[in-house]
C-alpha cells in the first residue's frame, strides 16, 4: 500500500468503508453536520447568490430527479449540487472545520444528497457518503495545511472537491480504480482564492466545488483518466498549491485517524465569517455586565491572530456580503441592535448611520502574542475598549461557543435549525424534518423526497 499513489491509497479505502468500521462518535457528529446542512440550505436559498446560481441552474438542466433547497425546482446531481452548496454556503452560517481552516460540509452533503437522489438512495447511503468524503478530503488537508491557506487559497472549495468526488463516486458505485480517477480529475478542478471573499462569488465556491466533484465522478464512469498520483508527483496538486514536494512517503491514515472524531467540527451561533466568533463572544458577554450605549464609545482595538486580516478584509462594509467578512460590522451590529443573526445581514442595517459612525471608531490589528501562536483558524482575539470616560475595559476569548469544546447544546442545534427551516416550511414540517435527520440511517428516499418538495 505504501508504494501505491496516495488517491488509489484513499480510493481503496473509500471504496471499502463499512458502516461497523465507523466508531459511533462519527456518525453522531456526521448527522449532527448534516442536519445543520439542510437548515442552512433551505434558509440561504432566499439569499441572492442561491437565486442568482438557481437562475442559471433552470436555463441549464431545468427538471430531474434532484431538489433544489428550499424551492419548488429539480435538477441534475451535477446542476442541483451546484445550487444546494451555493444555497449552504451563502448565510456564512455552516459548520467549519480547523483542520482545513474551511467550510466541510457544504462541498460534500451537496453531492451526497443529490446523487442519492439521483439514484433513490436512502439515508444511510448518504451518511456513509458523507463521512467517506469528508475523512477522504481531511487525509489531504492534513499533508497541506496551513500552508495551501497561507498561499490564499480558499480551502472549502479546494479541498472540499476531492469530498464531493468521493461522496458521489461512492453512491454511484464506482470500483477503486474509477474511483481513483475520480479524485485525480477533482485535482484539476479544485480553485477558489480568498480574494473574492465578501462577495458572492465566496458563496458560490461551495457549490463549484460539489458541482465539480459531482462531474469529476462522471466522467471517470465513462472512463476518462488521470493520474493517480497527481498529489504527490512534480507540478502537482501538493507542489502547486502548497509547495510540498516531498510527499512521496506520506502515510494515508484513514480509519486510524477519523477527523471527525478527533477535531470535530464547529458549529456556529452568527451567520457571518467565524473569524470573528470569539469576538462577539466576549463583547456579547460585557454587554450583558454593562449597559453600554455606542456613544459611550471612544475606541475599540481589536488584536487578532494572522487569519483575521486574511478573512475579516471588509473594514468599512457599505452591504450585507461585505458586513459577514467584518469584524468591525460584527461589533458594531451586537452593541446597535443588541444582536448578530440573520437579521442583522441586511444592507440597510449596514448603511445604518449609527453602524458606520461607530465602525468608523473600531480597528483591527493582528496582535503580537496571538501572531506566535501561527496560522490558527480558531481566531483568538483581544479587545481594548476605550471609553467617552477615560475609562478601559479589556476583554479576551480564545474560542467560541461552537466548537467542541465549548459544544452547542441539542437544544441550541434544534433553535438554529427551527429558526432556519420553520419560516420557509413551517412549523409541521419543520418538525418532521428534525424526526427524520435524528435518525437518519433509517430514512427511506420516499421520505427524503417528500421532505424535500416545496
Amino acid at each position: 500500500m505504501m508504494n501505491r499513489p496516495l488517491l488509489a491509497q484513499i480510493a481503496h479505502w473509500c471504496v471499502n468503508l463499512k458502516w461497523q468500521d465507523i466508531p459511533r462518535p462519527v456518525v453522531e457528529v456526521a448527522r449532527t453536520a448534516l442536519t445543520d446542512y439542510v437548515a442552512v440550505t433551505i434558509a440561504g436559498s432566499e439569499m441572492p447568490v442561491a437565486q442568482n446560481i438557481q437562475k442559471l441552474v433552470g436555463s441549464r438542466v431545468p427538471s430531474g430527479r434532484c431538489n433544489i433547497f428550499g424551492t419548488g425546482q429539480t435538477s441534475s446531481a451535477a446542476y442541483a449540487s451546484y445550487a444546494n452548496g451555493a444555497a449552504s454556503h451563502a448565510l456564512d452560517f455552516d459548520d467549519v472545520s480547523w483542520a482545513t481552516i474551511g467550510h466541510p460540509t457544504v462541498t460534500v452533503a451537496p453531492a451526497a444528497f443529490a446523487m442519492a437522489q439521483e439514484r433513490q438512495l436512502s439515508g444511510d447511503a448518504i451518511l456513509l457518503a458523507y463521512i467517506a468524503g469528508f475523512e477522504a478530503q481531511h487525509q489531504i488537508a492534513r499533508w497541506l495545511m496551513p500552508t495551501l491557506s497561507e498561499q490564499g487559497w480558499h480551502t472549502t472549495p479546494t479541498i472540499g472537491v476531492f469530498g464531493a468526488a468521493v461522496a458521489s463516486g461512492l453512491l454511484m458505485e464506482l470500483d477503486e480504480h474509477a474511483l481513483t480517477h475520480a479524485l485525480a480529475i477533482a485535482a484539476s478542478s479544485a480553485s477558489g482564492v480568498r480574494g473574492n471573499f465578501g462577495s458572492q462569488t465566496k458563496a458560490m465556491h461551495a457549490g463549484l466545488a460539489a458541482f465539480n466533484g459531482v462531474n469529476a465522478a462522471e466522467l471517470a464512469q465513462i472512463g476518462v483518466t488521470g493520474q493517480p498520483n497527481v498529489i504527490e508527483a512534480a507540478d502537482g496538486f501538493g507542489q502547486c498549491f502548497a509547495l510540498r514536494t516531498d510527499l512521496a512517503d506520506a502515510k494515508v491514515t484513514l480509519g486510524e485517524y477519523w477527523d471527525l472524531q478527533e477535531n470535530g467540527l464547529v458549529f456556529k451561533q452568527y451567520p457571518c465569517c467565524s473569524g470573528s466568533h470569539p469576538a462577539i463572544d466576549c463583547w456579547d458577554e460585557l454587554l450583558h455586565e454593562r449597559q453600554l450605549t455606542p456613544g459611550d464609545i471612544e475606541f475599540i482595538q481589536v488584536g487578532a491572530s494572522l487569519l483575521g486580516p486574511r478573512e475579516l478584509v471588509c473594514s468599512k462594509p457599505q452591504n450585507a456580503i461585505e458586513a459577514k467578512f467584518s469584524m468591525q460590522y460584527a461589533l458594531a451590529a451586537r452593541l446597535v441592535y443588541g444582536a448578530v443573526g440573520v437579521a442583522e445581514f441586511a444592507d440597510r442595517k449596514v448603511q445604518d448611520e449609527r453602524i458606520q459612525a461607530l465602525m468608523a471608531r473600531i480597528q483591527m490589528r493582528v496582535d503580537p502574542e496571538l501572531e506566535k501562536l501561527g496560522f490558527i483558524g480558531t481566531a483568538p482575539v483581544k479587545i481594548r475598549v476605550t471609553l467617552t470616560s477615560g475609562e478601559t475595559i479589556a476583554i479576551a476569548n480564545d474560542l467560541a461557543k461552537g466548537n467542541p469544546e465549548k459544544p452547542l447544546s441539542t437544544q441550541d442545534i434544534e433553535k438554529k435549525f427551527t429558526a432556519c427551516v420553520a419560516p420557509q416550511v413551517g412549523e409541521g414540517k419543520c418538525r418532521q424534518w428534525l424526526a427524520l435527520l435524528a435518525q437518519f440511517e433509517s430514512a427511506s428516499s420516499a421520505e427524503i423526497k417528500e421532505l424535500l418538495k416545496q
